[in-house]
């Protein structure tokens, strides 16, 4: 590869991959500047009309024939650029039409990023809608919204409001004549859709454009993005604002949900002291160990009993409860409080290992017990500050697929399709717990005619084994069979069902 060719194919990587090109990239060249310039114009075109398909392998043929022709200086191109510059255009144009596509998609997400970044504030009305698996569609509620930073202000239709200041969080209650007083983390309430939220996740993402629709009155560029081994949703983004306006999740256990702004406002003026806390006159305030907002750990533990276990990351924040700490890392908390009776992970949940117990891995959640504290880690930064607090936690492994039991049975999958579509409509939620599959699955064995009240071999007999999110082991203490193998053989993810593949008698 010769210097051109080198400075051009770096050109079309930095354009690429949204960065921008080094400063003497092709200042050297008056003509490669011209095209460069160019190109910079044309990649800031946000939605061209695209030309079919086969035109980019036109264009280089076309290219190669006019440089087999002699060019003379009189020629009008000729004037602009030189023959070996025709050859670096046609070569520019063709990587950036084959990767045009790409480009779009990138366009969009930078683009929301960049709004993201430059946000100080936004209010608006926001429209929860729901929908079931049948296509029926409902307005759950409407909600009126400030936010600033970390800060927000949430009315309901009631005229509930609900303020989180970063310091401290509280709800006033008008049907009640109540202000309750609630702890400012962990705080579901800021993660339904947030926008810069959104924007982080779908630059993080595999994500592609897949169409433009209007959206409450806004032209909008959907998205289509699918978090690695999880369900794909659509991100709407507003065409005029680059901000994210509609938000819908993936289908799941029958339902599924879609975020409006009906009304949006960025960086508007807001009520004032709309974040200032106040108890308007004759209302009881209600507070139920909110926590407190402390300086130090130190503080921290002297306030809840407890000397917490503490990643290698400091906390932005940390909060201190009675028997309870919680530190705050933005988008992701960790919770330890006092451990007491016996760990029982969740049913459904995968099992790892951590602090040499058992791991509880349940969606966006890490739990387990060490030092006589349970530990809670939720929300994306999870496996990094967990394993920074049990270095020897193991996630576990989806690929391990272990046998299938002494006798095999054999699976109908058209069954398993239609009870995986039945679960995601609502009904016979139990297909989702690898227990109850496997106290139906023992206890007709024993009873082929039915199970009637209650069942012959009781729910205490039975016990998970392992558990890596796609394949299950339970065994059980009585009757004719040992251990029963479960596998997730539609979806991978809490949403899919379990189905058993083989047991081993006793």
């Amino acid at each position: 590869m010769n210097e051109v060719e080198r400075k051009i194919s770096a050109y079309i990587d930095a354009l690429n991959a949204e960065r921008k090109p080094e400063r003497d990239l092709l200042t050297s060249d008056e003509e490669l500047e011209k095209l460069a310039a160019t190109v910079r114009q044309v990649r800031t075109l946000r939605e061209p009309e695209m030309p079919d398909s086969d035109y980019p392998k036109r264009l280089s043929e076309a290219v190669t024939r006019k440089m087999q022709k002699k060019v003379t200086p009189r020629r009008t191109f000729g004037r602009f650029f030189k023959p070996a510059t025709v050859l670096v255009a046609g070569l520019l144009l063709f990587a950036l039409l084959t990767s045009w596509g790409g480009l779009l998609q990138q366009d969009v997400v930078y683009a929301m990023e960049k709004a993201v970044a430059q946000l100080e504030n936004y209010h608006g009305i926001l429209e929860m809608r729901t929908k079931n698996a049948n296509g029926e569609e409902w307005v759950v509620r409407q909600v009126e919204l400030w936010s600033e930073g970390n800060k927000y202000a949430l009315r309901q239709d009631d005229g509930t409001l609900t303020v989180n200041n970063g310091e401290q969080k509280w709800q006033i209650r008008p049907q009640s004549g109540e202000v309750a007083i609630l702890p400012v983390v962990p705080d579901p309430t800021r993660s339904s859709f947030d926008l810069r939220d959104e924007a982080k996740r779908a630059k993080e993402y595999p994500h592609k454009v897949v169409g433009s629709e209007v959206v409450a009155g806004r032209q909008a560029t959907k998205l289509e993005i699918t978090p690695p081994g999880g369900l794909s949703y659509y991100l709407w983004v507003d065409n005029e604002t680059d901000l994210p306006i509609q938000l819908q999740t993936a289908m799941q256990n029958g339902l599924q949900t879609t975020y409006t702004f009906i009304s949006f406002k960025p960086n508007t003026k807001f009520e004032a002291n709309i974040f200032a806390y106040q108890v308007p006159e004759g209302y009881k305030v209600i507070a139920e160990d909110p926590g407190q907002l402390v300086a130090t750990v130190e503080e921290a533990a002297a306030i809840s009993g407890l000397t917490p276990i503490l990643p290698h990351k400091a906390p932005k924040r940390v909060f201190a409860f009675e028997n309870k700490i919680v530190l705050d890392y933005e988008d992701t908390t960790i919770t330890e409080s006092l451990a007491s009776g016996s760990f029982k992970p969740a049913p459904n949940s995968a099992l790892g290992t951590a602090a040499g117990g058992p791991l509880e891995v349940w969606w966006e959640s890490l739990r387990w017990r060490q030092t006589g504290l349970e530990i809670q880690v939720e929300g994306p930064q999870r496996v990094e500050l967990a394993q920074q607090i049990a270095p020897d936690l193991t996630l576990p492994d989806l690929d391990k697929q272990g046998n299938k039991g002494q006798v095999k049975v054999p699976v109908d999958m058209e069954i398993v399709k239609a009870s995986q579509q039945q679960v995601d409509r609502g009904s016979s939620p139990w297909q989702l717990d690898p227990m109850q599959v496997a106290l139906t699955f023992v206890n007709l064995e024993v009873t082929p005619e039915g199970i009637v009240g209650e069942p012959t071999i009781p729910m205490a007999s039975f016990e998970v084994e392992s558990n890596n999110g796609a394949v299950a082991v339970v065994k059980v203490s009585e009757g004719p069979i040992a251990k029963v193998y479960l596998e997730r053989l539609i979806r991978q993810d809490e949403t899919g069902i379990w189905t058993v593949v083989g047991y081993d008698p006793r």
